[in-house]
């Protein structure tokens, strides 16, 4: 298929930069990039930049040829989230940055949607959209910040099927319905002002994967910038398209990252975080003894 040009801009003159990590997702990342030139926003020019994070799969060639106005930076390594994403955002010239996974797609003008209001309210530091399965269902699209207690609830875990954990944890994971307030957007689709970002800083790359998106959103916060949440902006998110390729790793990196945050913000609780950390290992040996079980119980 031949590249379609990025649609110029007719209202404002300014840009928006797409930065879009692609890890072994060959198809979903083209995927992606044609919903994207589809729906391309009027209020701002489009510039697209891909990632690849070293893929096997010959993402990175076929991208380059499919897509020639797109903007293709080639890892010899897997770099993780955070710094990849922030080589993206060094190579881009937007005024505003969004943030999407690969595995996604537009079905509307939700980046009108979002830039309209980032245009709108200029104490705005960090907006996002809602994603949503192709049925249609609400999934994860905002954060509160970790706490010790919390996080019996913050994740698909052991216990969150269970009696009050799960109330909890469906709770937890509500998307309000109106243009909210919250704590962190979804790194999988957070729109960057580029003069926050300015003062803030980039994602932090001790984070490899996960958690990086609430440490920028909260680092927004106490810098005086709102972190706001906008329903009306929806897009179509497959889900871990990436991480389902090393699922036992992707977890380990999430529980790595959840550790890291803490001692992170709350280094002088050393004695708690060593305990954080023990069952944060705990829960990742157990469950990866009950996904093996459940693959040797498993049919051929």
């Amino acid at each position: 298929m031949e590249d379609r040009s990025l649609r110029a801009s007719v209202v404002g003159g300014e840009t928006l930069s797409v930065v879009i990590l692609s890890y072994n997702t060959k198809d979903i990342t083209a995927k992606c990039i044609d919903s994207m030139l589809e729906h391309s926003p009027i209020l701002a020019d489009l510039e697209i930049i891909v990632i690849d994070n070293a893929s096997s799969d010959s993402s990175a060639d076929f991208i380059e040829k499919r897509f020639p106005s797109v903007k293709l930076i080639r890892n010899n390594r897997n770099r993780g989230f955070a710094a990849a994403c922030n080589q993206g955002i060094r190579s881009s010239t937007g005024e505003f940055v969004l943030l999407l996974n690969s595995d996604t797609s537009f079905v509307d003008q939700s980046l009108d949607v979002l830039l309209d209001f980032m245009k709108n309210n200029e104490e705005v530091g960090v907006c996002g959209g809602v994603m949503v399965d192709s049925s249609g269902a609400v999934q994860y699209s905002c954060h509160n910040y970790p706490t010790y207690f919390n996080l019996l609830f913050s994740k698909a875990w052991l216990l969150s099927s269970l009696g009050v954990f799960k109330k909890r944890y469906e709770q937890y994971r509500g998307i309000p319905e109106n243009n909210c307030d919250v704590d962190a957007i979804a790194g999988g689709f957070m729109l960057l002002r580029r003069r926050a970002l300015s003062f803030v800083g980039l994602l932090d790359e001790r984070f490899f994967f996960y958690v990086e998106d609430i440490d920028l959103s909260r680092r927004m916060r106490d810098a005086g910038w709102r972190v706001v949440i906008v329903p009306k902006a929806k897009v179509q998110h497959l889900g871990g398209a990436s991480a389902k390729l090393k699922p036992i790793k992707t977890y380990a990196w999430h529980h790595r990252s959840l550790f890291r945050y803490f001692m992170k913000y709350y280094p002088y609780l050393l004695p708690l975080n060593l305990l954080l950390g023990l069952g944060l290992l705990g829960h990742l040996l157990i469950s990866i003894v009950i996904k093996a079980l459940r693959m040797e119980k498993t049919p051929c």
